[in-house]
């Protein structure tokens, strides 16, 4: 799908429309992608969907991310 390598993923959970969206951002050397994985009817169910999203995004990164909001 991409021609280069991502160096980290990381998704965010917005209302939209009065459901929760879950985005996926993948973060490139010089750019940056955005896209709406899907729609929760609950906040709780959205930010579940997330986090399974980002673990499996991060899983075969080169720069896992540290846990502190960075990638190295």
């Amino acid at each position: 799908m991409f021609k280069e390598k991502a160096l980290l993923a990381e998704t965010f959970v917005e209302e939209k429309d009065g459901q929760w969206s879950v985005f996926i951002e993948v973060l490139f050397k010089d750019s940056s992608v955005r896209y709406e994985v899907g729609r929760y009817f609950t906040k709780e169910k959205a930010q579940i969907a997330a986090n399974y999203i980002k673990r499996c995004a991060n899983r075969d990164l080169p720069y896992p991310n540290d846990g502190l909001g960075g990638c190295c």
